[in-house]
């Protein structure tokens, strides 16, 4: 099975809930349990709320986001019209006390794989369908 989801939204937190809830969504229809979704929408969450925050430019707003499935992987992407950011990521937890950086490690914690391309504008994440997702569905 091959299949995809792709919207384009407005920068604005309420869209980000809604882009959030769609991705919860399509990873429900393409098999994931319901614990995986939770996760799924966690990082999704946010990803979402950083290219609301940071997506900004003079000559445009707005994020789009693109998911396909096949294969039995789950790929998101969030698109966002910012300036991007070099900061060097890593797995490791923000330090305690520190207010800012957890959507990071989160979303490197709860997906298979996280990556950055154009200066952070674009946050690409996957995550595999697990066989004992399958078998709860049989």
């Amino acid at each position: 099975m091959s299949t995809s989801y792709r919207a384009a939204f407005t920068s604005d937190f309420r869209n980000a809930s809604l882009a959030r809830k769609s991705i919860a969504s399509f990873a429900s229809v393409c098999g994931f349990t319901e614990s995986e979704v939770a996760d799924i929408r966690l990082a999704a969450g946010e990803a979402l709320g950083n290219a609301v925050e940071h997506g900004r430019s003079a000559r445009s707003s707005g994020f789009s986001v693109r998911c396909t499935f096949a294969d039995d992987e789950l790929i998101i992407e969030i698109r966002d019209n910012g300036h991007g950011f070099s900061a060097i990521l890593s797995d490791a937890a923000p330090p305690p006390g520190r207010e800012r950086g957890l959507g990071i490690f989160l979303m490197r914690q709860l997906m298979d794989q996280v990556t950055y391309a154009h200066n952070g504008t674009l946050v690409r994440m996957a995550r595999k369908r697990h066989v004992e997702a399958l078998e709860q569905r049989a």
